[in-house]
């Protein structure tokens, strides 16, 4: 609330204002009702406390002004004086529209008890309070009768100073022990040095914030708080103090006694004598360790936040690059197996498509691994036990990390289910192990736990990516030589390594960033250099139960029966590729370049069409949208998708809908093969 404090007395303004700043108000002062109306015209106040006898203009002359203008009649008026004679006074002012009359001085309790009446009442009027109506000659008399009493009786009261000293002292007592309720109830620190530094006074809240006693400040100065950095910079403010008389809002930090350093604002003022000679400064400190902590706290989570942006933009980067990848991919696997299999053994030609074989085989596995970081792999999530699917992973991660390495195995019993991929928790342990291993020199410890955790609002609220729920926690933790931050920062993005050139790809973390995401989870890591490192790996826990999955029988080749397979593939490499396999598979085949042309073949092929092979993302439709028009004139078609990545047609999140039968480009002709003949059966 802004309040317009109007007394021609410093003392009574700088009490009203310590007062009311410290019940947390915003205060103006003025010293006479002609500069209260200046500043009444340039901001708007919510409540006026006036004095009556002023210089220039008294406080009755200011409140009939105020009242009587439309645009400020609304403000609530409270006079407060120290020269109150009689009712006649009290009743001239509430005549002239003022809402309160308070008598100096005023104990700080009744005081802002007032100030509470008076705008409770203010906000439950919907018109402002109207003057008695009166003559103006009535008023003009009336005016200079309180006036004259009112100078009258100032000037009583002043004789009665002069002749009664005891009274004199016993009201400064009585004005020393308000002064000193108002001092310690205030919220920030106060104190006063001489100019010597030497602590000559403080407040309550100064001594708690320090743990000083009074005693034990009064032998200190405001140098042996501060710590040694901030000297120069207190000396500069001082000289400022003694120029100006008071100083700018500024920072420092403050030493306690237990030695422990922070953060403070101070505002310092000096303090001189009736003669004008320096006597002190006083100065009010706030405390800026919470203020500077939750500063702190949204840095760190903007941090975060822009980590999580820049992860999600390359993530879209590397999704684009592999999809268009694997489609290349797929011409090079097939027809480097269409080679082998019409080539000699022994033959140097088929050694070298063999070559080409197993290198389009590894680059299909690094572009699976951006679509894994890039949340657009096309999986089949079961419902597991983590632990038993972990502890099946045991010998062969036992080999990965070698002879060296002890591998400790440490799972909570009773694991809550989960859902995902199997072969995205092979991909997970397969990465941290190897990373783990890789940050071992010699002899180590990896150690691999889970266990269960429930997060709520309060902890996601101040950790970007988390969700309040129930998750299964997986940890794996080494010995290993750590990491710094400028190192952390980056440890999930794509193609970032620390190995030497040639020992890594870079892709292995961000894998399991984009494995954790796809599945509704999130990742936290904890390293400090020679102190090992712990990745922590959130899923969301499954409420249905586990469906225990059998292992598939090894299948082999699949060929057809002359069923006919319509083709649709905007790629035409990979459409003439896809034709030629299935035509040696024994399909007869309608290869169609785009949607458009898929639909004419349907309608003017007379014979069944058994299956449609279609790839997801295509100009003019998706591939979904074309087998639900197809399924309209052929209502027995069976559908088969095939995509670099799964789109939303096909995918939700990267998951697989129920019921739809698809396979990942690239794919090899024994694959193509059995999932061809699955579309068919099903």
């Amino acid at each position: 609330m802004l309040i317009l404090i109007v007394d021609d007395q410093e003392q009574n303004r700088y009490l009203a204002e310590s007062l009311l700043k410290g019940n947390g108000h915003e205060v103006q002062s003025v010293t006479n009702g002609a500069e209260a109306l200046v500043q009444l015209q340039s901001r708007q106040f919510d409540l006026i406390i006036s004095d009556i006898l002023m210089p220039v203009m008294d406080g009755f002359e200011l409140c009939r002004k105020v009242k009587t203008d439309e645009k400020l009649c609304r403000i609530p008026l409270i006079v407060y004086t120290a020269t109150y004679t009689g009712p006649q006074d009290e009743a001239f002012a509430m005549k002239i529209g003022a809402d309160k009359f308070l008598q100096k001085p005023c104990e700080p309790e009744a005081f802002i008890e007032a100030i509470g009446e008076v705008m409770a009442a203010a906000q439950h009027r919907d018109t402002p309070p109207t003057p008695e109506p009166a003559r103006e000659e009535e008023v003009f008399k009336l005016y200079n009768e309180r006036l004259v009493r009112k100078l009258e009786q100032k000037m009583l009261q002043l004789e009665q100073e002069t002749k009664a000293l005891r009274e004199t002292e016993e009201a400064l007592r009585n004005s020393e022990r308000k002064y000193r309720r108002l001092h310690e109830s205030m919220t920030d620190g106060f104190v006063y040095v001489d100019m010597q530094g030497i602590i000559r006074e403080s407040n309550e809240a100064y001594r708690t914030m320090l743990g000083y006693t009074e005693e034990e400040l009064s032998h200190l100065t405001y140098i042996d708080l501060t710590p040694e950095q901030w000297h120069p910079c207190e000396l500069k403010m001082v000289q400022q103090i003694l120029e100006k008389g008071f100083s700018d809002i500024y920072e420092k930090e403050y030493q306690r006694k237990d030695g422990s350093i922070f953060p403070v604002e101070l505002r310092t003022f000096l303090v001189c004598n009736d003669s004008g000679e320096q006597e002190g400064m006083w100065a009010i400190v706030r405390d800026l360790t919470e203020r500077k902590q939750a500063q702190q706290s949204q840095k760190g989570l903007e941090d975060q936040l822009h980590q999580a942006q820049k992860m999600e933009s390359v993530g879209r980067l590397a999704g684009g690059v592999a999809h268009d990848f694997n489609n290349m991919l797929s011409v090079i696997l097939s027809y480097a197996q269409m080679g082998l299999e019409k080539t000699d053994p022994g033959s140097t030609l088929h050694g070298y498509l063999q070559d080409i074989l197993d290198a389009a085989e590894r680059s299909a596995n690094i572009t699976r691994q951006l679509l894994a970081f890039a949340r657009k792999q096309a999986v089949v999530p079961q419902v597991l036990d983590l632990n038993e699917t972990l502890e099946s992973m045991l010998k062969m991660l036992r080999r990965l990390i070698g002879e060296d390495i002890k591998l400790m195995w440490l799972p909570q019993p009773d694991l809550w289910p989960i859902k995902i991929d199997p072969s995205q928790i092979d991909q997970l342990l397969a990465n941290l192990c190897v990373n783990s291993r890789d940050a071992i020199i010699g002899v180590g410890n990896i150690t691999i736990e889970t266990g269960m955790i429930t997060f709520d609002a309060t902890y996601c609220a101040s950790h970007v990516g988390a969700v309040p729920g129930e998750y299964v926690l997986i940890a794996v933790s080494d010995n290993g030589c750590g990491m710094g931050k400028e190192i952390l920062d980056k440890i999930f993005e794509p193609f970032f390594t620390t190995k030497e050139l040639g020992q890594g790809t870079g892709l292995g973390l961000a894998t399991v960033y984009g494995i954790v995401k796809q599945n509704n989870g999130f990742v936290y890591v904890y390293s400090e250099p020679g102190k090992g490192t712990t990745f922590k790996i959130y899923l969301p826990r499954h409420t249905l139960q586990i469906a225990k999955v059998e292992e598939e029988d090894v299948k082999t080749l699949q060929r057809g029966q002359g069923e006919t397979v319509l083709v649709v593939e905007d790629e035409k490499s990979i459409l003439k590729m896809t034709s030629i396999i299935l035509t040696d598979l024994g399909y007869k085949v309608l290869a169609a370049s785009s949607p458009t042309e898929a639909i004419t073949l349907a309608h003017e092929h007379t014979q069944e069409i058994y299956l449609l092979l279609t790839d997801v993302i295509m100009p003019e439709m998706n591939g979904k949208d074309l087998a639900e028009l197809l399924l309209i004139s052929h209502p027995n078609l069976k559908c088969l998708f095939m995509s670099g990545y799964t789109a939303n047609v096909i995918a939700i999140h990267g998951m697989l809908d129920e019921g739809i039968n698809f396979i990942q480009k690239p794919f090899s002709i024994k694959d193509l093969s059995i999932k061809v003949r699955e579309a068919l059966v099903s």
